[in-house]
């Protein structure tokens, strides 16, 4: 689904670009907030009452406790990485493949997986020539901002009522088919491609895509989870 340069127009690419660019701007802040907030209360009031020492000592936490997350962002920012290389030719340009952002949004927390799909993407981006720098906006709004932080709370929703390997099901499924659905209705809205044709074909592919995401999406989680790798200590 990522979406190659020439297919849109300017402005709305621009427009999209920025609508992406806020989400990633709160989701940044909210993972520093997060991180600043993971400093125990203990740990701050046994440093002594010198301002200096109480400073060090959180500083020191903060530190550690933000290494070993970003540690766990790379982790699987690689694992998604590698699986979204892997790409199906669909129509005008455009192309289908694993999105991986009910992984890294459960693995790591909303915030944390969305900055994650956002990374991966400009890195195919910039360097694999894999969906068009001027669309970049356009390909994060869908993948990072639909497919991932969107699709996140489908799975909260779920797992509440029916459990964890259902809600994972569900909103990895759904997780592919909003973010092909965005990007189909982009390239028909803003594009050149007739808008029945495009998503048409983007559905249909992404349909088998969907179940095929859904099935390896439980089984990563379920190894991660084993390993304490992804599900202990994300950033809600």
């Amino acid at each position: 689904m990522h979406i190659p340069n020439g297919l849109l127009d300017p402005k709305a690419s621009a427009g999209m670009a920025f609508a992406a660019a806020a989400v990633l701007g709160y989701c940044i802040a909210k993972v520093r907030q997060a991180l600043v907030a993971a400093v125990p209360e203990s740990i701050l009031a046994g440093a002594g009452n010198i301002a200096v020492n109480i400073t060090q000592s959180s500083k020191k936490m903060v530190s550690s406790i933000a290494e070993n997350h970003l540690m766990k962002m790379a982790a699987i920012g690689s694992l998604v990485f590698s699986a979204q290389m892997f790409n199906f030719p669909v129509a005008s340009g455009t192309s289908g493949h694993l999105l991986g952002g009910i992984l890294a949004a459960v693995a790591l927390g909303p915030f944390s997986g969305t900055i994650v799909i956002a990374i991966v993407l400009a890195v195919q981006s910039m360097f694999f020539g894999d969906g068009g720098i001027m669309a970049l906006g356009a390909n994060m709004l869908n993948m990072a901002v639909v497919g991932t932080f969107i699709s996140y709370y489908i799975y909260y929703v779920l797992k509440q009522r029916f459990g964890f390997n259902i809600g994972i099901a569900v909103a990895s499924l759904f997780s592919v088919l909003l973010a092909s659905a965005a990007c189909a209705i982009e390239i028909g809205l803003f594009g050149t491609v007739d808008l029945y044709n495009v998503i048409s074909a983007m559905t249909l592919i992404h349909a088998r895509i969907g179940i095929a995401e859904a099935l390896l999406t439980i089984l990563a989680l379920n190894f991660l989870s084993s390993i304490d790798l992804g599900l202990e200590g994300k950033l809600e």
